[in-house]
């Protein structure tokens, strides 16, 4: 979905909440996606929702002209916060890919073998780290504020996962850091 800085989101935030038409205005809303189809070259489609159900009203922003420069591409952040959310992105997938292949490890040996590469690939990539810092970073603060950058729209993934897959590598590292601090 767009939101209100003209990125695309899984969901809204108070900062960045989703654009939505009435029901009553769903012309309006063909009309705007038309707009945005034009200035951004490719499809640009309206879906309709019945419900708004666990949305949040600062997840939600109704549509009017102020926010028509979302329809034409995204905001840009300031060059330090742009680099950091590019930072942020960036460990964020290549964490998901330990987590990933950590998980699909056969077994000890294929997972110790993931652990080696991931500190080498996250040596030369950010200066250090390992398969227990990937995961603990996915499960703690860090982690949970870069997921929300990545459903909100303020950030894109920077690698090859989906959101989905995303949203699935974070799930498996909470799980392990769970039961890693329950033994």
């Amino acid at each position: 979905m767009l939101n209100a800085a003209g990125r695309w989101a899984v969901q809204g935030s108070a900062r960045s909440p989703l654009l939505v038409w009435p029901a009553t205005q769903a012309p309006g809303a063909h009309a705007a996606a038309e707009r945005a189809s034009a200035a951004r070259s490719h499809p640009v489609a309206v879906v309709a929702r019945t419900q708004a159900d666990g949305l949040d009203e600062r997840e939600i922003q109704l549509f009017d002209e102020a926010f028509e420069p979302a329809l034409h591409g995204h905001a840009a952040h300031s060059e330090a916060r742009a680099r950091r959310l590019r930072t942020e992105a960036e460990k964020l997938d290549a964490f998901c890919m330990i987590v990933r292949a950590a998980s699909a490890a056969p077994d000890q040996q294929a997972f110790a073998e993931v652990g080696r590469a991931a500190s080498k690939a996250l040596r030369a990539k950010f200066g250090g780290g390992s398969i227990t810092s990937a995961f603990a970073w996915l499960a703690g603060p860090a982690g949970k504020e870069a997921l929300e950058s990545v459903v909100t729209g303020e950030i894109e993934p920077a690698g090859t996962l989906s959101i989905g897959q995303v949203i699935e590598a974070v799930r498996l590292a909470r799980e392990a850091e769970h039961l890693r601090e329950s033994r």
